[in-house]
């Protein structure tokens, strides 16, 4: 279980890491626990160092240096709440909620205890707002309760359904329910998917006075339990005066003598729950408050579970923006549906077995000198449009582009069994875009292609700085492609490998260019024209899987 957590932003957003003992060096290599995009920062800038005692930092001999609430250090012990520098960034230091919660495997059901069913708040929200004459003492007195609530509950609805990070929305909860309740400590739970305690964790702990903060906040595992399965909110009052509690450490050292637990529920599922208690005289905690703790709690959960969604969108719209560069809409939303929300790899670099596709356009430098620059522009954009929406239609990766030229390629990141016959339809399709492209043009030079395709292995993945990184493909089957188009190719030819030949021979209509020596290859390399397709070349059924490593913003 992590105890303590640095959270920091960069570029890309906030950053939270979280560790528990050991060595944490943090720095801008690649090979830090802590990679910090900052040129401020030095190669290995600090580290820490957590064991029993604490957590220390100590700077590695920086450049800019190491500060801790504004003061150059050396080394030094970092405590909750402090904000240390590196360079020109800040960090802040503490405890993670988790460290401060514990469960108890003890049922704590003392002489007091009232058990109350989220549908019985439902019903006393339902009555009438206003008492009618010669209705009973008790009746009207349930009308003054769901009043009080409602009037709560008026008050902090705008600030719970406003749009902001979970993170910030866990701790307006907490602030909210501090606010209208005599606790003393409280936290925040939230629960996995299987909705047992076991999977509970801490999202936020809160204290009334820094005096209240004496140790770990204890629950019971079987209350918190039957809290998620049954949808109930538990008071337990005056837990010191009951035999059982005796020997309860946590009970005893913290004087707790009332403790609320209430579900965080959306009226469809209980997501997690709110445990607050105090140590103040007996029944600090009467009925109205735990039924006003049910009610925060069901905003709470609504709140919590729009925020959640909110940033799916987000960062699946970030996902989307991000793989839209170089995948079709399709392949970028099979491969968001895929992977879950945490983070944004293409994964790690790994040799593939692809198809590679260049394609140039012929003469375009002298070309560009006759033109504007604003005319360069369009005819560019108009043509690299058409160019990419043949290279999508076959589910193909933008690789780049290169000036005037496109670097295409096909399996990766997806698996594609076709990616050889892929490439060579996108090819044709590129040409036969490329005639409609000129026959449109009323003016102006006529453009030709070369294009070069190669298979074979490659290694694909991420590369680039701590700072960049981009999708692409390397090696010798890449070399080789970009060879072809560029000595071989002659304006208007399609021109493929051996590799290519062999995974394609007999879809497309092929002829034999002999043998040519390529720039970096020792060996002579047989090269084939592609001259039509036998077969439609029409888009095919998608038959590609995913399978890219860590995917995810």
């Amino acid at each position: 279980m992590p105890a303590y957590f640095i959270k920091y932003s960069d570029e890309t957003g906030p950053k939270t890491h979280e560790f528990s003992s050991g060595e944490l060096i943090l720095g801008r290599a690649p090979d830090c626990q802590v990679i910090l995009k900052d040129f401020g920062i030095s190669r290995q800038h600090a580290k820490l160092i957590a064991d029993p005692g604490g957590v220390r930092i100590m700077d590695l001999g920086s450049k800019n240096g190491t500060k801790i609430n504004g003061n150059l250090i050396t080394q030094a012990p970092l405590r909750e709440g402090d904000k240390f520098s590196l360079g020109s960034l800040e960090i802040l230091f503490g405890k993670t909620a988790e460290a401060k919660v514990a469960f108890d495997d003890e049922p704590i059901e003392a002489s007091g205890t009232i058990v109350r069913s989220v549908g019985d708040l439902s019903k006393l929200l339902a009555v009438e707002s206003k008492p009618k004459a010669g209705q009973p003492a008790s009746a009207v007195s349930e009308i003054a309760r769901a009043n009080q609530i409602l009037k709560v509950l008026t008050r902090v609805a705008e600030t719970l359904v406003a749009s902001r990070p979970v993170e910030e929305v866990l701790q307006q909860v907490m602030d909210i329910v501090f606010e209208s309740i005599p606790a003393e400590r409280g936290f925040l739970m939230l629960a996995g998917d299987d909705k047992d305690a076991g999977t509970l964790t801490a999202k936020v702990t809160k204290y009334r006075h820094k005096s209240h903060d004496r140790g770990k906040i204890t629950i019971s595992k079987t209350i918190a339990q039957r809290v998620l399965s049954d949808r109930v909110a538990i008071l337990t009052s005056d837990a010191l005066a009951d035999a059982r509690f005796n020997s309860g450490d946590s009970i005893r050292i913290n004087q707790i003598r009332s403790a609320m637990v209430a579900p965080l529920w959306n009226r469809e599922e209980v997501i997690g729950i709110i445990h607050l208690d105090t140590s103040a005289l007996t029944h600090a905690f009467t009925e109205n408050d735990l039924d006003l703790l049910s009610a925060l709690a069901n905003f709470a959960a609504v709140a919590i579970e729009r925020s959640r969604l909110n940033e799916k969108i987000a960062m699946e719209e970030k996902k989307r923006e991000r793989l839209g560069r170089f995948l079709s809409p399709q392949v970028a939303s099979r491969i968001i549906a895929t992977n879950d929300s945490q983070g944004f790899e293409l994964g790690e670099p790994e040799v593939r077995d692809v198809s590679v596709l260049f394609a140039d356009i012929v003469g375009f430098t002298s070309l560009s000198e006759k033109l504007t620059p604003s005319a360069i522009a369009l005819i560019l954009n108009d043509y690299l449009s058409r160019m990419t929406d043949a290279i999508f239609m076959y589910e193909g990766t933008l690789d780049k582009y290169i000036g005037d030229a496109i670097m295409a390629v096909f399996g990766a990141p997806l698996d594609m069994p076709d990616h050889a016959a892929r490439a060579v339809k996108t090819s044709i399709e590129m040409r036969d875009r490329l005639a409609e492209f000129n026959a449109e043009r009323k003016a102006g030079p006529l453009l030709q292609i070369r294009i070069g395709i190669n298979s074979g292995k490659a290694v694909a993945g991420e590369i680039g700085s701590i700072n960049k990184r981009e999708y692409t493909v390397l090696g010798d089957t890449v070399n080789t492609a970009s060879r072809l188009e560029s000595s071989v190719a002659k304006p208007g030819l399609i021109v493929i490998g051996p590799n290519t030949f062999a995974a394609v021979d007999g879809l497309f209509n092929l002829r034999p260019m002999g043998e040519f020596t390529l720039k970096g290859k020792e060996n002579k390399v047989i090269v084939h024209e592609v001259l039509g397709g036998r077969i439609t070349t029409a888009a095919p059924p998608t038959t590609s899987t995913v399978n890219v490593g860590k995917l995810g913003s």
